[in-house]
């Protein structure tokens, strides 16, 4: 990496003759920018404030060459100007701006003379920039006149000098100015925290301090982007869509940062890398650098080791994957409060208690009362942990829950078996509905399912030729009343309704897939799902096990999902979640039945 000087500088502090490069535009803030900026900096106070970095490239003459800042720059000077107005010539910008080929514009920029700001697009942009700061202390909201107080803008001189910075990033005189320029903005490829991070321990200047070893750290960064890369190993860790990280080891150098999707500044993660360095100077600790890179590498091998773990991989992953913890709180919890991070055994022991918090359950009477319409949050979470758990157990601990796939798809409660029509408003939603339920009916093997079918198929054929039949509603709510009769068991129609939203009939399934059976009785939504396992679909282990009978007695029918079923099922969760019930209910609850 080329030699560069990288730090966190206050506004105050910056000084020297910049020019901005015929490459880039002209300036062009706009009065909504300028305000925020200033409120900004006015709410945060006596707190740190950085105005992003302010990238420049020192000439051979001695002047900076303004790569990327120059709107942030040309507003200080512009703020500089209208204090020097008001408080006197030792408030004067201490930097000067100069344009490689609009020579006129530094002069009206040091001038301001608003009788000029119609002669070019630059001079109107640079005076309306000035007559809002005008109007930020000298008008209210309403445009009123109001008095100047000196005190206020002496603060904002403080503040600048002891609150505001900007990220200086000084690259070497042979970088290519216009390459980085494109880079930077017309590639839309930002400057992030985690390139500043790498540019501490990568630049030449810091090289003394890493000892010579800033190829393994080169090789370690890449292997932990590689890794993060890989879509299993992130979506263990993350529910973030890994589009919106220009680079993946954000995540790693965040979590150690704190930062969170509330933390508004933007370079938190390098200001905290800043200032971690050097806090560990100030206090005379050796090998600064190399001591904080081993302390990330560290982490990230934490994270791999949980990921291969097969416990640690299911809890946490359910944990993150259900939003019960997030990856920083579980994280916190394996450091503990001592010097030393928490065993395996106690992590663990952690690790469940959040599970059973996540849950909250008092056994399986509990369990049983989960519905649809009360506790839709939580039934979501139980299907989730049933689904993980599952995996983690099968095979013995040969099986793995694929967060990567989960996680591509949006899931929903899934009525095992459905008894409405809910949402089949329209002509097409219903032949589609009677095209289904007509074939499942024909190819049953059930007696009278033929003869119903062709019932369907009449109904059917009214709407060949794009004909529209009278009264579909209506008939067809009376059609599928008889189908969801034949596909529902002798004599347990009052059951059924009182379990229709209850967990003994919900499974988990894509929000996709869902749209297109939540109208299904069980026998059409099996079908369904055995064409989309046959496709290679992402579903569930435990949907499937609900669908393909794999939980219900050896004796129940395949065309059925009745109370039998309903009672193998929900003992199946049981048996699966008890370890994770809470602690004064974990025995076992007498049996009810379903």
């Amino acid at each position: 990496m080329n030699n560069i000087i990288l730090e966190t500088r206050h506004v105050g502090d910056i000084s020297g003759d910049f020019f901005v490069p015929d490459y880039q535009r002209g300036y062009r803030w706009t009065a909504e920018e300028i305000k925020l900026m200033l409120q900004d900096i006015y709410e945060n106070g006596a707190s740190p404030y950085c105005l992003q970095p302010v990238v420049v490239k020192r000439g051979d003459d001695g002047r900076f060459e303004l790569i990327d800042g120059q709107q942030r720059l040309t507003t200080i000077y512009l703020i500089y100007k209208y204090l020097q107005g008001k408080l006197g010539d030792i408030y004067a910008p201490r930097f000067t701006l100069s344009y490689q080929t609009r020579e006129k514009s530094a002069d009206f920029l040091n001038a301001l003379d608003p009788a000029r700001a119609d002669e070019n697009i630059d001079f109107h942009f640079i005076a309306g920039a000035f007559e809002c700061i005008r109007k930020f202390f000298e008008e209210d909201e309403e445009g009123r006149p109001v008095a100047v107080r000196p005190a206020r803008l002496t603060s904002l001189d403080q503040f600048f000098e002891e609150n505001v910075s900007v990220i200086w990033y000084e690259v070497d005189s042979a970088e290519d100015g216009i390459g980085l320029f494109e880079r930077l903005n017309i590639g839309k490829i930002p400057l992030t925290s985690s390139e500043l991070v790498k540019a501490l321990f990568l630049r030449d200047s810091a090289g003394g301090e890493v000892l010579g070893r800033q190829e393994e750290i080169s090789l370690q960064w890449d292997e932990m982007e590689h890794a993060l890369r890989d879509d299993a190993f992130w979506k263990f860790l993350s529910n973030d869509n890994p589009e919106d990280y220009p680079t993946r080891i954000d995540l790693i150098l965040d979590l150690i940062s704190g930062k969170t999707r509330k933390t508004k500044e933007k370079y938190h993660t390098f200001f905290y890398f800043d200032k971690e360095i050097k806090r560990r100077r100030a206090e005379g600790a050796d090998e600064v650098l190399l001591t904080v890179w081993t302390d990330i590498h560290h982490v990230y091998l934490t994270l791999r080791e949980w990921f291969a773990n097969h416990n640690f991989y299911h809890k946490i992953g359910y944990l993150v994957a259900s939003k019960s913890r997030t990856l920083a709180e579980i994280y916190h919890t394996w450091l503990g409060d001592g010097p030393d991070p928490l065993p395996k055994d106690v992590f663990e022991d952690k690790l469940d208690e959040m599970i059973r918090s996540s849950i909250n359950i008092a056994g399986i009477d509990k369990l049983k009362e989960l519905s649809y319409n009360d506790n839709g949050a939580k039934l979501l979470n139980v299907l989730l942990l049933f689904n993980v758990e599952t995996e983690r157990l099968l095979d013995s601990g040969k099986r793995r829950f694929p967060f990567d796939k989960h996680k591509d798809g949006s899931w929903s409660l899934e009525h095992i078996h459905a008894q409405h029509s809910e949402g089949l408003s329209t002509n097409d939603k219903i032949l589609t509905w009677l095209t289904d339920h007509a074939r499942i009916l024909k190819y049953s093997g059930l007696p009278g399912g033929p003869e119903l079918a062709l019932t369907l198929q009449s109904f059917i054929d009214e709407f060949a030729d794009g004909r529209e039949p009278k009264n579909v509603r209506a008939r067809f709510e009376e059609v599928q009343k008889g189908v969801v009769e034949f596909f529902t068991q002798k004599n347990s129609h009052e059951a059924e309704e009182e379990y229709r939203h209850n967990i003994a009939n919900m499974a988990l399934l894509d929000v996709g897939q869902n749209a297109a059976l939540s109208n299904y009785v069980f026998d059409a939504k099996r079908d369904i799902i055995m064409a989309y396992d046959r496709e290679g679909r992402y579903i569930p282990v435990c949907t499937k096990m609900v669908f393909f009978k794999y939980c219900s007695p050896a004796s129940a029918s395949l065309h059925f999902w009745g109370e039998n079923d309903r009672k193998a099922y929900v003992e199946l969760i049981d048996s699966y979640l008890k370890p994770y019930y809470t602690p004064a209910n974990a025995e076992k609850d007498e049996d009810n039945d379903l």
